[in-house]
């Protein structure tokens, strides 16, 4: 798709440089022409103390103008030879003039223009991917996640936003499956359903990455891909992210204000491998994913449906952004480098973009899930998950509710003590507002000694005991030298204890299979079935077509008639 000729290419830039020396390769990962976005990088600071030329500037018409990270508004890539930096500002903030000059021989179909650098990358890597490059230890990571995301659905079965999805999905058929339900919808809609019913109970992997199977099972089941064609896609997505977030990564402040905004990447890059786009049409998913679909962050105060759904939003995007591709639509071909790209507003890229990620061959994924570090084996919001098996159980030894006159939790950092402990938490009346509660979740699992997804119930959350020993507990976010949690407990009696986080036990496969087996109870799913169930989704690269594995969990549980909107018993 793209030469390494040099062809020649002038510019009336008002700096009077002459781009000759610019060939068409190096326009292709600067992402621009010759015209305003190159005169104008090559009159930016860096450039002109390289050229010995001077430029009079022109104030930024906006805050956005230029990045304050990088006072040239331009993206450096720390380990890139070829070409040194790309521009990625809201405005070049220099006098520029444009002229002709720029020729447009990228050769994408509709005369879309040349792919930016990130997203030659990564369309480079997802396109060389396959399902020959799974090994064995690979395979393990994967099934295992696949199960646990089966479980998970069984526990949000019947919540109401599974019932709102399905009876939405029957007014859109098409050749994907909402599980549980039997019903055969659009990819999109299927993508957007079954990923709800992966997150809704916050017990799914506490990266919360794997709802993007949502959109992986219902685009595998729509292309007929096999087991090992679905794992490898799991795979390509988790690279995805990894990549993106390892770029950002010393830049941490770009996520601010944003919720999941890589879901959309990855998804459109694991469901176009599925449809075998090639590395044109993968390029349009990637700016249809992004252009149009980043997430406004919607977890702070008094949560609604929309926080167990939204990054499966984001997930439906991607899978969409997928399927126009496929058909040929096309996307913006800079979205990451141009102006008024996803750069501008997350800042430069702090370290070199690579795939594979890690430098040791071991994959994202790997690196997330391997030993069961990644998984959640209590059924909570990841920020009180430290509360619940490292503080609650010594607690617990020492007092009991009814001894207690006060309680002071300690968060350990700001974003910790803003996603759980601010006001609102005080007074939950949804199960949304509860599990992201940290008062809600220390008076509940003392009083009943246990926490699960029978906690977050309304006749649960709406205790007046609760309430009572909710209303004796203050939080802090606590101080940058102690960066763990911990909770202080007044007795009645004057007696006074702390009691600090720990480390989180070890894990193994026997504790994900049990996870499953009581997910599978609480859901109402006949045994034999999720049994079986369970040995086909752990043995998954045998699976010639994915239908035959969602066939198992097409339907489960015993749903009321979708007519039925009276509220649901885990909300």
């Amino acid at each position: 798709m793209e030469d390494t000729k040099k062809d020649e290419v002038t510019s009336s830039g008002s700096a009077g440089l002459n781009s000759s020396s610019l060939g068409r390769r190096d326009l292709m990962k600067l992402g621009v022409g010759a015209g305003v976005a190159v005169a104008g990088m090559l009159t930016a600071p860096g450039a002109l103390a390289q050229q010995g030329q001077s430029a009079t500037s022109v104030p930024p018409a906006s805050p956005l103008a230029q990045q304050s990270s990088i006072g040239d508004g331009t993206q450096h890539w720390p380990d890139i030879r070829e070409s040194e930096m790309v521009t990625a500002s809201m405005q070049v903030g220099y006098n520029v003039s444009s002229g002709p000059g720029w020729v447009n021989n990228s050769g994408r179909a509709s005369g879309n223009g040349p792919m930016d650098e990130t997203t030659r990358r990564i369309v480079e890597w997802v396109h060389s991917y396959s399902p020959s490059d799974l090994t064995d230890s690979l395979v393990a990571v994967v099934n295992d996640a696949m199960v646990d995301s089966i479980g998970v659905m069984y526990g949000a079965f019947e919540s109401d936003p599974a019932r709102i999805n399905a009876r939405l999905a029957a007014r859109y058929p098409g050749p994907s499956t909402v599980f549980g339900y039997g019903i055969k919808t659009s990819e999109e809609m299927a993508a957007f359903a079954n990923g709800c019913l992966i997150r809704h109970t916050d017990f799914n992997v506490g990266s919360h990455n794997t709802e993007i199977l949502g959109g992986i099972f219902a685009v595998g089941e729509a292309q007929h891909s096999s087991g090992a064609q679905v794992m490898a896609a799991l795979v390509i997505a988790y690279e995805v992210i990894g990549a993106l977030a390892n770029a950002w990564a010393a830049n941490q402040d770009h996520l601010a204000g944003w919720d999941a905004p890589y879901h959309c990447i990855a998804t459109a890059m694991a469901c176009g491998s599925l449809m075998g786009l090639n590395q044109d049409k993968l390029a349009n998913a990637v700016s249809l994913a992004i252009v149009p679909h980043m997430p406004l962050y919607s977890h702070i105060g008094t949560a609604s449906m929309w926080k167990g759904s939204h990054s499966s939003e984001s997930v439906k995007n991607g899978t969409w952004a997928a399927v126009l591709a496929k058909e040929g639509f096309t996307g913006w071909c800079t979205p990451f480098e141009g102006r008024d790209g996803l750069l501008s507003h997350l800042g430069p890229f702090a370290r070199d973009l690579k795939f594979p990620t890690s430098p040791d061959g071991r994959t994202v994924i790997q690196n997330m899930l391997g030993d069961y570090r990644g998984y959640k084996f209590t059924a909570s919001e990841g920020n009180t998950i430290d509360f619940h098996e490292t503080i609650a159980p010594s607690v617990m030894e020492w007092t009991k509710p009814e001894e207690i006159a006060s309680m002071e939790f300690y968060a350990g950092s700001m974003y910790r003590w803003q996603e759980v402990c601010d006001p609102p938490k005080w007074d939950p009346r949804n199960r949304e507002t509860a599990d992201h509660s940290m008062p809600y979740n220390i008076a509940r699992h003392l009083i009943d000694g246990y926490i699960y997804l029978d906690s977050f119930a309304k006749e649960k959350y709406m205790d007046p005991k609760a309430r009572e020993l909710m209303n004796k507990i203050t939080c802090h976010p606590g101080v940058p030298s102690k960066p763990q949690s911990y909770l202080t407990v007044r007795k009645k009696s004057g007696e006074e204890k702390v009691f600090n986080s720990g480390p989180r036990p070890t894990r193994a496969r026997a504790d994900l299979v049990a996870k499953y087996d009581r997910l599978a109870e609480f859901g109402g799913i006949n045994k034999d079935q999720a049994a079986r169930a369970r040995d086909q989704w752990m043995n998954l690269r045998a699976v010639k077509d994915i239908g035959e594995a969602i066939q198992i969990v097409a339907k489960f549980g015993n749903p009321k008639a979708l007519t039925d909107d009276s509220p649901s018993r885990i909300a």
